[in-house]
C-alpha cells in the first residue's frame, strides 16, 4: 500500500470523512493529540482544496512543514479526478512518505466530488 498512515489535526466534519475513507482502505490513522510535535510524527502534507482556494492556515502549516524538509502535495478536487488520483499517486511512489497530514477545510464535504475522488483513489490504491 501506498499511504500507510494517515495524520489528522482533529475530528471536525472533514477529518471524519477521511477517517472512514482511510478505515475502509485499512490505512493507519492517526489523531493528533499534541503530545508530541507534529515535525516528529508526520513527513508530509497533503493539502484538499477546491480551485486553489486554501485556507491560511493550511498555507502556513504547509510552510512550517516545508521550512523543516517535509515534503507536500496538493490536490484540487475539482480538477479532473483521473489527473488528480495519478498525480497523488505517483507523488507517493516517488516520495514514499510513512506519515502524512491529510488536511482541508470542512466545506469540501458539501463537494460532491470529494466522494469521487476518494473512490477513485480507492481503485488506484489497490
Amino acid at each position: 500500500m501506498l499511504l500507510k498512515k494517515i495524520v489528522l489535526r482533529n475530528r471536525d466534519v472533514f477529518e471524519q470523512v477521511v477517517e472512514g475513507w482511510s478505515k475502509k482502505m485499512n490505512i493507519e490513522v492517526e489523531v493528533f493529540d499534541g503530545k508530541e510535535s507534529l515535525l516528529e510524527i508526520v513527513d508530509s502534507i497533503v493539502i484538499l482544496h477546491e480551485d486553489f482556494n486554501i485556507s491560511k492556515e493550511n498555507k502556513e502549516l504547509r510552510e512550517v512543514l516545508e521550512n523543516h524538509n517535509k515534503i507536500s502535495h496538493l490536490v484540487d478536487i475539482n480538477a479532473t479526478v483521473n489527473a488528480s488520483v495519478t498525480s497523488l499517486k505517483y507523488w507517493l511512489e516517488n516520495n514514499k512518505p510513512k506519515s502524512v497530514l491529510v488536511v482541508g477545510e470542512d466545506k469540501l464535504t458539501k463537494n460532491t466530488r470529494l466522494e469521487n475522488y476518494f473512490d477513485k483513489l480507492s481503485q488506484t490504491l489497490n
